[in-house]
């Protein structure tokens, strides 16, 4: 392998600009994609919440229009209450599993992010190490 190619350069320069265009359209796309999936998350609340919303009042309207609205029993209205607080604790318990989970591959980025010359500095001597093994010495 030669030492000095006169093209390496202009390969590492060319290398250089491609990877300085591919950040910037990055830096400047993720807050956009951000900003569109937050709108995008915020509507799809809002039409969940209005379709369950509009079931139950349908619901409470044939109840009371139809005269089949008995009250319940006292034990059906617990069974109902006791239900959604398990559901409640259940989304609970999710929500944090879920943060947990987000804050470890957040500390695991930061780690590689803190480290990323080790690795680069492991890589180059291996890569060295590798060179020499298939490179003719030139005395």
């Amino acid at each position: 392998m030669s030492e000095s190619n006169p093209n390496s350069k202009n390969d590492s320069d060319a290398i250089d600009r491609v990877a300085k265009k591919y950040f910037l359209e990055i830096e400047n796309s993720v807050p956009h994609m951000q900003h569109v999936l937050f709108d995008y998350q915020n509507e799809c609340y809002k039409t969940w919440k209005n379709v369950i919303s509009a079931n139950i009042l349908l619901n409470k309207e044939f109840l009371e229009k139809s005269g089949l609205d008995s009250g319940g029993t006292d034990a059906a209205k617990s069974l109902v209450e006791n239900a959604s607080e398990e559901a409640l604790r259940y989304r609970a318990y999710c929500k944090k599993i879920a943060i947990a989970n987000i804050g470890a591959a957040k500390q695991n980025a930061k780690t590689l992010n803190d480290n990323a010359e080790l690795f680069t500095d492991f890589n180059r001597k291996m890569m060295r190490y590798w060179m020499s093994a298939f490179s003719s010495k030139k005395d």
